[in-house]
């Protein structure tokens, strides 16, 4: 018999965008989807962090960090094609910024999404159920072939037909392991870059660029978070995110935070505008540091994944993505969530062993989508 795309219900355990990019096309082809999430929001490394300064008379100002991605390209047509539905429908805009000492953007086709960076991944995400704070802790398969999933404080989720793991490759090895232990395998071999990142508030300067990339500093993306379209700020202030180099991340990957964010600080105020050779003194209202453990694909990497853009296993029901397989960054995720379900998607239409039969869920949180933050 061939699969009915109706009767299947998917697990994707991941919200960043190659998970979205998975549900999304998951969607399409008429598949239930069940994301769940570890964090509060959607969107991964494309994110945006919430926080509070106060001023001289101790009254409190919100202010907005894009702490992971600060845009991304489209290169690629079919991506090409995606962002510009995702334009029309509000949640994308195009953008050129001015960058000081840039190496390879391409303005013409750069976009941000707004008003925050998980805004894209909300809106992929719009027909899928969704669990937020939801670490999984293991993927369970049955003898008839369905799949659990095992979560923090919650009952076994499930069944579902097919289980899609959209993590950074060493947390996806943990799920994988015992199910698919070859790919497990090489994935704890596939190295990821880590980076620190600063977010700071300081009076305005003068400064002409959206952005720069700095050479022989510990800092290798500097950006004026106010400038990027969307985001809106104070007049008379400057907000900064400001991402350490790969190597400076991977050399203090364990220093105190308090010790990095002075390093950084420091990083910063030497490509600020500096009067008579000196530096200028700045005012900081608020300067924090995170910490991405698992930021990008490291660049020398080379395995027996090399030149897979995502991983599907037909008879498992196990399928793996992530902007780790077969490039980096925002549209190297979009385009291996998105091969994945053609890959899912293709499968349904072969003919199935008989035997596999999944019950109707009676899941608490199943249905109707949880309302997205962006």
């Amino acid at each position: 018999m061939t699969i009915d795309p109706a009767e299947i219900h998917v697990a994707v355990v991941g919200a960043g965008m190659s998970g979205a990019a998975c549900a999304a096309g998951l969607h399409v082809a008429g598949v239930q989807v069940t994301l769940f999430e570890k964090s509060r929001n959607v969107g991964g490394r494309m994110a945006t962090r919430r926080a509070n300064w106060a001023d001289d008379l101790g009254i409190a100002h919100p202010v907005t960090f894009d702490h992971g991605a600060h845009y991304f390209t489209a290169m690629r047509p079919r991506f090409r094609a995606a962002m510009a539905r995702a334009v029309a429908a509000g949640c994308v805009v195009g953008w050129q910024p001015i960058v000081h000492a840039s190496r390879s953007l391409e303005r013409d086709r750069c976009f941000v999404p707004t008003p925050s960076m998980p805004a894209l991944c909300s809106h992929l995400l719009a027909g899928a159920s969704l669990h937020l704070n939801a670490t999984v802790r293991r993927l369970q398969r049955s003898a008839d072939g369905a799949w659990y999933v095992a979560t923090d404080g919650a009952p076994l989720a499930g069944p579902f037909r097919h289980v899609v793991v959209a993590l950074p490759p060493a947390q996806a090895a943990v799920l994988l392991a015992g199910h698919q232990d070859g790919w497990a395998a090489a994935l704890m071999a596939r190295p990821m870059e880590p980076r620190w990142t600063l977010m700071a508030v300081t009076d305005d300067v003068d400064w002409p660029w959206d952005a720069a990339e700095p050479d022989r500093s510990p800092l290798s993306w500097i950006s004026r978070n106010d400038r990027v379209p969307g985001r809106t700020v104070r007049p008379g202030l400057a907000v900064w995110t400001a991402h350490a180099t790969a190597e400076w991340s991977a050399a203090h990957l364990e220093a105190e935070p308090h010790a990095v964010k002075d390093e950084l600080c420091m990083a910063l105020r030497t490509q600020l505008p500096s009067s008579n050779g000196a530096m200028q003194p700045v005012r900081w209202h608020l300067a924090d540091v995170h910490r991405w453990r698992y930021a990008s694909p490291a660049l020398d990497c080379n395995d027996s994944l090399e030149g897979d853009k995502a991983l599907w296993d037909e008879s498992l029901g196990i399928g793996v993505c992530g902007d780790w397989l077969g490039g980096s960054g925002v549209e190297a995720a979009w385009h291996s969530g998105d091969e994945l379900a053609d890959n899912m998607a293709a499968s349904f239409e072969r003919v199935v062993p008989a035997s596999i039969t999944l019950p109707q869920h009676n899941e608490r949180s199943l249905g109707r989508p949880q309302p997205v933050e962006g």
